[in-house]
């Protein structure tokens, strides 16, 4: 979607962010009056409005008739003539349904009506007929730039942290907003930056490339499908190289444009007094100066202890930036950084000594400054980690951080002070201090000092210019959620990622979803993060309310989630507890603990013995935060329309080589419906994954229980992408969008669907996490009803290949023993015939075939379900020189043969000792004939087989 860079993304400043709502709806319409909307017709105003009205129930707003009047109006002919009068006292120049193609009564009953202004609003409020009207408002994605993962899967871990996406929704900021850098050399032709530094001089060339560094961290060129993506996004960048002194950043602070200045290096460890006045003189100018608090101990720092004063960060009128840790989640061990970067753990604590960060009552903010990917040298990006050659990557790559959020303030809200900025950023900044890790710390800062959240700050700043009275609490369907209703950005609506499990109370530190794990004493924890996303700080009197239920694609509400659905005389889910939400100001979150004592796996054996995991619903139910649409049944309707309701439909498969862990997991999938109804169930790869996809290294194969199997008999067992195996019911995925057609159910009928994820040995790669979505349509209307996501996390250490021995050859009616080669730790060994029937389980097999046969052998590990096949070839020899009776003979022996096969065959008898030699034509119908010896001489002879020209076989014989 195309974008004015002069106007924040989502949200025109003098537009407020408003939800839907008749509640306070009128006050806030009166703001929206000078909006442009192209009417439909030609003769219309060039400033229209468009507005959902809803009819009540018993009445209809369906026109009769529309008549076009000269000046563009309309005249509506509608059943009632009261509300015909009435709409036809009113400038209208368009009326439609608004929804025509929607199911839902509301959506029907909703049209669209266009005027010029909304000084009618009042009356039209005060009718009987009318249940709700609403500006329609223009919605926009919340933006995820194409280079974001570029560079790699982790480069986006720092942004990520900060909110970047949520900020982004807010403003992805205006390019007459300057970020002003004074630093080293920077490569101003670099792909990632040559758009965005508008203004540059050099004053002494320089192959030190920190400010290329620097400047992409601030404002890399984002949106432009390479290399990475820049906090700072549409701002632009005024650069000076390498006259680093407070007299070049006095002029740069003058340069018109210029709202903020980075500063990442230091002029001493001492105050200067000329110093600090050029920092409040700059201050009080208007523009924010942003500095790099020094780099601890092992940095070009000030003092031993890592907690000295640097300067200019440490003077009165500067924001003075501090490094943490991004990358991995508290308790990670990972086997190249170790424990050394753990989200929000300041960095003195974490086990190497080289990644640190200067902690004083000086430093104001603390943002990403480790294993952080930026612009560098000659068209090419670094990973800042713990051993880099280059500056050590800490404070230096921050502080720009913090200069590009900044800028995103300033593009809101042009008219903020840099006092106004310094505590906006503070006091939005994130708790740290809860962290134990970060505790033996805390006293060397000063109160209050967290992390920077770049969507409170650029909220706030959004709110303190054009305030928004209505609340919005929202959880996030997922991280291209902006809190829009309806969602419109989210695919699949059932993996929230504000919504996860743990199995023990640590989920506020270690945000990774885990499946349940039943324990009769033990609870599990499920955590939901609940965000304000508007201007309004809320009340404390919002409840969020949890449910659970088995895994089910086709989960409806309220029924399956309230205890009101029932297998083999189990319940399949029930409402789990309800929580006080806290006060939240705007943009702030709270995670919400709920304790969970999972139901027994056991009381479900018998309708599938298979791990079955869990799904999860929340609601949030408020007074100040009403739906902002009617709920119905169809739950994936309810999730897109409403932003108080979250939904976490996720299997996790965490394959460990040396531990046993389940290599699937089970869904439901049901008719929801009093009706015998066809389904159709899609299995897809994750559309944003990239590296091969999770059926090319890995066999998915899909159980269908009897009642599934069944019901897609009935529809005729159609589909796409799979291979039949001989099991019933099982299929192979063999590519991408697998489809099993027209499952045609009975009336609430419900079966379930296991499937399995065995990575083939010989096709593994380095990819260590997949995720594949299950999805149930209406076989008609191809409405989504719902899905299953399976995350697939897999741990490579050690792998074995299948080795069923060399290929062998015998005889007609001759056993052989084969034998496949054992591999280290538990296994399944299969063995299959050339027709893929499982014929023996064991490492040898003893067969005797009748011809030439290949044997398949199937290695499964019990451990990880690592899976590898090998084959082995019998080769049968279909000509036969069975016996010689008798033998010793000295007048006549009888030869039993089979050449039954052959187009011709003969017996060749040749002395040992060289001649005579005779040759006897053989009836290939027959499998005996006589020979007459009487006149050979006494010895001994070979009699060969001879067939299709060919000796098959010898044996011996002796004349006496």
């Amino acid at each position: 979607k195309s974008r004015n860079p002069e106007i924040p993304k989502s949200r025109n400043p003098e537009i407020p962010k408003s939800r839907n709502r008749r509640v306070h709806f009128l006050a806030v319409l009166c703001m929206f009056f000078s909006i442009i909307v192209t009417g439909q017709n030609r003769s219309a105003p060039s400033e229209t409005q468009d507005y959902y009205v809803v009819a009540k129930t018993d009445y209809s707003l369906e026109p009769l008739q529309k008549t076009t009047n000269p000046n563009g109006t309309l005249t509506l002919d509608l059943v009632d003539n009261s509300l015909e009068v009435f709409l036809n006292s009113l400038p209208i120049y368009s009326y439609e349904k608004a929804f025509p193609t929607a199911t839902s009564s509301y959506l029907l009953r909703t049209y669209k009506v266009t005027m010029d202004d909304g000084s009618h609003l009042p009356s039209i409020f005060d009718r009987d007929e009318i249940e709700y009207v609403a500006l329609i408002r223009s919605g926009d994605v919340l933006y995820i730039p194409n280079d974001f993962e570029i560079v790699s899967p982790q480069a986006p871990s720092a942004l990520n942290l900060i909110n970047a996406q949520l900020a982004w929704n807010v403003t992805t900021g205006r390019p007459n907003v300057y970020i002003g850098i004074i630093d080293t050399y920077f490569e101003t032709t670099h792909e990632d930056l040559i758009n965005q530094i508008v203004d540059h001089s050099d004053f002494t060339p320089s192959p030190n490339s920190h400010g290329t560094a620097v400047a992409g961290m601030a404002a890399a060129q984002t949106d432009n499908n390479k290399g990475i993506a820049g906090i700072g996004f549409n701002s632009k960048m005024v650069t000076r190289a390498n006259n680093r002194d407070m007299t070049e950043v006095l002029l740069l602070s003058q340069v018109p444009g210029v709202k903020v200045i980075n500063i990442s290096w230091l002029t001493g460890c001492s105050p200067d007094a000329v110093e600090a006045e050029v920092c409040a003189e700059i201050w009080r100018s208007g523009v924010v100066i942003v500095a790099a608090a020094g780099n601890g101990p092992n940095g070009n720092s000030c003092g031993t202890d890592g907690h000295g004063y640097l300067y200019p960060a440490s003077y009165e009128h500067t924001i003075s930036v501090g490094a943490i840790s991004h990358l991995f989640p508290i308790g990670t061990d990972d086997p190249v950084l170790g424990r050394s970067n753990w989200k929000d753990v300041l960095p003195n604590k974490i086990d190497n000594p080289t990644t640190t960060s200067s902690l004083n009552d000086k430093v104001d903010i603390f943002a990403p400054g480790f294993s952080l990917y930026t612009t560098a040298p000659d068209n090419s990006y670094w990973l800042r980690n713990v051993d880099s050659h280059i500056y050590g990557a800490a404070t230096s790559f921050a502080a720009p951080m913090v200069s590009g959020v900044v800028a995103l303030m300033f593009a809101v809200n042009p008219n903020l002070t840099p006092d106004q900025v310094k505590d906006i950023l503070k006091d939005t900044a994130q708790d740290i201090s809860q962290i134990p890790e970060n505790g033996p710390y805390m006293s060397y800062l000063a109160p209050g000092t967290g992390r920077l959240d770049a969507y409170r700050a650029v909220l706030e700043a959004e709110c303190m210019l054009n305030p928004n009275p209505e609340l919005d609490l929202m959880v996030r369907n997922s991280e291209e959620d902006d809190g829009s209703e309806p969602d419109l950005n989210t695919e699949f609506l059932w993996q929230s990622c504000d919504i996860w499990v743990r199995n023990q109370n640590d989920g506020r530190d270690v945000q990774v979803n885990q499946n349940p794990e039943y324990d009769p004493i033990d609870p599990n924890y499920v955590y939901v993060r609940v965000t304000n996303n508007s201007c309004v700080t809320s009340s404390g009197n919002d409840i969020l309310k949890l449910y659970w239920a088995k895994a089910n694609t086709a989960l409806y509400w309220d029924e399956f989630w309230t205890g009101g659905v029932f297998m083999d005389g189990v319940s399949m889910g029930d409402e789990e507890g309800a929580q006080n939400i806290p006060v939240l100001e705007p943009g702030q979150e709270a995670i919400i603990e709920f304790e969970w004592d999972v139901p027994n796996p056991q009381d479900y054996v018998g309708i599938n013995p298979n791990p079955w995991h869990f799904c999860l619903l929340s609601r949030i139910e408020s007074v100040d935060d009403p739906m902002t649409f009617p709920e119905g049944h169809a739950i994936t309707e309810n999730v897109r329309n409403n932003n108080n309701i979250a939904w976490k439909n996720t299997t996790v498969v965490d394959i460990h080589p040396d531990t046993p862990s389940p290599i699937g997991g089970v869904v439901a999938v049901s008719n929801p419906f009093p009706t015998v109804k066809a389904f159709n169930l899609q299995f897809v790869k994750e559309s944003k994954e990239k590296g091969k996809p999770i059926y090319e290294e890995a066999e998915v194969s899909i159980e269908m229980d009897s009642i599934i199997y069944d019901a897609w008999a009935r529809g005729g067992k159609e589909g796409q992408n799979f291979d039949f195996t001989k099991e019933r019911g099982r299929l192979i995925a063999t590519s991408d969008n697998m489809t099993i057609s027209k499952i045609l159910f009975e009336p609430n009928e419900i079966g379930t669907v296991y499937l399995k994820f065995n990575f083939l040995t010989s096709k593994l790669t380095s990819k260590e996490d997949f995720v594949y979505h299950v999805i149930q349509h209406d076989a008609i209307t191809d409405e989504i009803i719902g899905g299953e996501s399976y995350e697939i996390r897999k741990h490579l250490e050690s792998t074995f290949a299948a080795n069923a021995g060399n290929d062998k050859e015998i005889d007609k009616n001759e056993s052989v023993t084969i034998l496949a080669n054992s591999i280290s730790g538990p296994a399944v060994y299969n063995w299959y015939d050339p027709e893929g029937n499982l014929i023996y389980t064991g490492t040898d097999l003893t067969v005797s075939p009748e011809f030439t046969q290949t044997y398949k052998l199937e290695i499964i590990s019990e451990l990880d379900g690592y899976k590898d096949y090998d084959s082995v070839e019998i080769k049968v020899n279909p000509y036969l020189l069975q016996s010689l009776v008798p033998n010793p003979a000295s007048n006549s022996v009888v030869v039993n043969y089979d050449a039954a096969e052959a187009t011709s065959a003969y017996l060749m008898v040749t002395s040992i000792s060289g001649s005579p030699s005779y040759n006897y034509i053989l009836d290939i119908t027959e499998f005996e004939t006589s020979l007459d010896i009487t006149a050979y001489p006494v010895g001994l002879y070979s009699v060969a087989l001879v067939c299709n020209g060919r000796i098959q076989q010898t044996k011996t014989l002796a004349k006496q």
